[in-house]
C-alpha cells in the first residue's frame, strides 16, 4: 500500500494536470485565419479570434505594394516592408481590440481584430 503523502502527491499532480489542459487546448486549437491583400483593401473588415489565433495576410494585390501595421492596439507589429506579393503572419497572444491599416492607404484599407 501507498503511504498517504504519497497518495496525496499523486492526487495533486494529476489534478494539476488535467486543470492545464484546456488551458494549452484552448491556444493550441485556434485554427488559423487568413486575409488577403488586395489593391487597396483587406479582405477581412473586421475580425474576432482567440488569443493565440495566427493570421496570415496572403497579397494578391498585381503589383501595388502594401503593408500591415497596428495603428493601435495592446500589442504593436507590422510586415516587414511594403510588398505587392508574397504573406505575412502574426500570433496574436494579447487580449484586446487592434485596428490595422496599411501606412500608403490608411483611409481605404483599415482592418479591426478583436482577441479574446
Amino acid at each position: 500500500m501507498l503511504d498517504r503523502r504519497v497518495r496525496k502527491l499523486i492526487l495533486i499532480a494529476v489534478v494539476a494536470a488535467f486543470a492545464a489542459v484546456p488551458t494549452v487546448s484552448a491556444l493550441a486549437s485556434s485554427p488559423p485565419r487568413n486575409v488577403t491583400v488586395g489593391n487597396n483593401f483587406f479582405s477581412n473588415k473586421n475580425m474576432t479570434v482567440n488569443r493565440g489565433t495566427k493570421v496570415t495576410w496572403v497579397w494578391h494585390s498585381f503589383g501595388l505594394a502594401h503593408n500591415v501595421t497596428v495603428k493601435s492596439g495592446p500589442a504593436k507589429f507590422h510586415s516587414r516592408r511594403l510588398q505587392a506579393n508574397g504573406s505575412f503572419s502574426h500570433v496574436f497572444t494579447k487580449k484586446g481590440t487592434y485596428h490595422l491599416i496599411c501606412t500608403l492607404h490608411p483611409t481605404q484599407m483599415k482592418e479591426t481584430i478583436v482577441v479574446r
